[in-house]
C-alpha cells in the first residue's frame, strides 16, 4: 500500500485504543502485496517487535502515534531513547535554523548521528491548524526523496511546547556509511495541512564511534547470512550483515532476535533495513542492517543473534469453478492452504478451506483466524494483483483444533456478477512473513 494513499487519507482515520491493543496482543500483521513488495512491511510477532513495526506506522497515521506514545510500554518505544541518552551525555549538535513560509516559522534546534541513526528536533510556530486533541501534523521529505530510504517521505507529529509545537525526527541512513562532516536535505512539504515549503540543509557531526568486525555466519539451504560488523555507537547499538538469497527469493527479509549474556532479549529500533542489493549469478545478495536503541558494549559481554528469514510468497489463486479440492503450497517452506469446498449460491459464495494441515507451529489460534479472514478473499480476476477492500464476507470456525473455516461472501452490492471474472486470492505472504524460517545462531563477542 503506498504511502501516498496514507499521506491523502491520515485525517480521516481514528485508531481506537483498544483497536489497537488488541492488535498487538494477537501479533497479527498485514502486508498485502501490491505492485512492488515493500522490505519494511513485514510483521513480526511479539509486542515488542509490533510495537516497531507500529511505530513506522505512527509516521504515516498520527492518530496511531498518540496511541502508541500513550501505551505505557509501547510508548517507552515510541520515544527517541537515542536521543535522550545522547542529550544526556551533552553530545547533540545545537542548531537555530529557522526556514518561513505562509506565516510559519520552522527553527531546526538539534541534529545527531549516532553510528546508524539521524535524529532532528524542530519547533513551529505561526498560524496553524490543529486536530481536535490540538496537536499539530506535517509531512517532511528527506534526501529530496531517496527512493533508497523507506523513510523518505513522511508524516511526523508535532505536540504543543511552551512556545508553539516541537517535534522530532528519527531515521536510518539509507547508506553503509556517512562522511564525517556532512549535510542532509530536510524539506517540510506541508504543516497543518498548510502546503509550503520549509528547505534545511541540517548539518550533522558524526559522532565517535567504534567498529567490531565479525566473521560469523549462518545458513539454511540456499539462505545465507553473514555477520560483518558492529557498529558502537554513543547511545545505540547497529549489526551489519550480508545476506545471500536464491534469485526467486529477491524480496526475502533478513529479521533478527538478539539477546544478551543473560538470555535477556534486546528491542530493536528497526530491523531489515536493506542498504545496497545487487544479483551475482543465481544469488541476490544484500548488504542490511538492524539498529538497536541503546549502547551495549560494556553492559553485555555478547550477543546471541537469532537470524530469520522470511521468504517471499506470490498471492496464488484459485477459480471459482474450478474442481475441489485444491491445495495452494508454498514452494519453499511448509506452508499451505487446503481449499477443500467451493459453492456458489445465488448471492453467496461458500469455501471452506484448511490452513497447514491443522498444524499450528506454537502460533496462537487468533493467528490463523486472522489470517483466513484477511488473506483468504474472493477478487475481480483483472484486478487481483491490486490492493482494494475485500469482497464483504463473514468467517466461521469449522474445526478450531483442525484450524478449519468457512468464508461467506455477500455478492448482493456487485453488478453483474460473472463468476468466470472472479478468484479466490490466498496471501501465503503473510503468513510467511509472521513465520519466518529459522536459521542457526550466532554468538558475538563485544569484549
Amino acid at each position: 500500500m503506498k504511502k501516498e494513499f496514507f499521506q491523502e487519507e491520515y485525517e480521516k482515520i481514528e485508531v481506537p485504543k483498544e483497536a489497537v491493543l488488541q492488535a498487538i496482543k494477537a501479533g497479527v500483521g498485514k502486508a498485502y502485496q501490491g505492485e512492488k513488495p515493500r522490505k519494511n512491511k513485514a510483521i513480526v510477532f511479539t509486542a515488542a517487535a509490533a510495537a516497531v513495526i507500529l511505530i513506522s506506522t505512527s509516521f504515516i497515521v498520527p492518530s496511531v502515534s498518540r496511541v502508541m506514545a500513550n501505551m505505557p510500554l509501547l510508548g517507552q518505544l515510541f520515544k527517541d531513547k537515542v536521543g535522550e541518552n545522547l542529550a544526556s551525555q551533552k553530545l547533540i549538535t545545537q542548531l537555530n535554523e529557522t526556514a518561513s513560509h505562509n506565516g510559519i516559522d520552522v527553527a531546526i534546534t538539534s541534529a545527531y548521528y549516532d553510528g546508524a541513526v539521524i535524529g532532528v528536533s524542530f519547533d513551529v510556530k505561526g498560524k496553524v491548524k490543529t486536530d481536535q486533541e490540538g496537536n499539530l501534523s506535517g509531512i517532511y521529505e528527506i534526501f529530496d526523496g531517496d527512493k533508497r530510504s523507506d523513510d523518505s517521505k513522511e508524516l511526523v507529529l508535532m505536540e504543543p511546547s511552551d512556545n508553539g509545537y516541537t517535534g522530532q525526527i528519527q531515521l536510518n541512513y539509507p547508506k553503509l556509511d556517512l562522511p564525517a562532516d556532512t549535510t542532509f536535505p530536510l524539506e517540510f512539504k506541508s504543516i497543518g495541512g498548510k502546503e509550503g515549503s520549509w528547505r534545511f540543509n541540517v548539518p550533522i557531526k558524526q559522532l565517535a564511534y567504534e567498529t567490531i568486525m565479525m566473521d560469523k555466519e549462518s545458513e539454511k539451504g540456499d539462505i545465507k547470512v553473514h555477520f560483518d560488523s558492529i557498529i558502537a555507537g554513543r547511545a545505540s547499538t547497529a549489526i551489519n550483515y550480508t545476506a545471500a538469497f536464491p534469485s526467486e527469493g529477491k524480496h526475502d527479509q533478513v529479521r533478527l532476535a538478539v539477546l544478551d549474556d543473560k538470555g535477556n532479549p534486546i528491542h530493536l529500533l528497526a530491523d531489515g533495513i536493506d542498504l545496497e542489493t545487487k544479483k551475482t549469478g543465481n544469488q541476490i545478495i544484500v548488504k542490511g542492517r538492524t539498529i538497536i536503541r541503546q549502547a551495549l558494549k560494556g553492559k553485555t559481554n555478547y550477543l546471541e543473534i537469532r537470524p530469520a528469514v522470511a521468504l517471499e510468497e506470490p498471492n496464488q489463486f484459485v477459480a471459482i469453478n474450478e474442481r475441489t479440492p485444491v491445495q495452494i503450497k508454498s514452494n519453499r517452506q511448509d506452508l499451505s492452504v487446503n481449499v477443500e469446498r467451493v459453492s456458489l449460491k445465488g448471492k453467496r459464495f461458500t469455501v471452506d478451506f484448511q490452513i497447514n494441515n491443522g498444524e499450528k507451529r506454537n502460533e496462537q489460534f487468533n493467528f490463523f483466524e486472522d489470517f483466513s479472514r484477511n488473506d483468504v478473499t474472493l477478487v475481480e480476476e483483472s484486478r487481483k494483483n491490486i490492493y482494494e477492500a475485500p469482497i464483504s464476507h463473514t468467517l466461521k470456525t469449522l474445526d478450531k483444533a483442525k484450524l478449519r473455516f468457512r468464508s461467506t461472501f455477500d455478492l448482493s452490492k456487485l453488478n453483474n456478477f460473472n463468476p468466470d471474472n472472479y478468484v479466490l486470492r490466498v496471501g501465503l505472504g503473510s503468513m510467511s512473513a509472521n513465520m519466518p524460517l529459522e536459521l542457526e545462531p550466532v554468538k558475538i563477542e563485544l569484549q
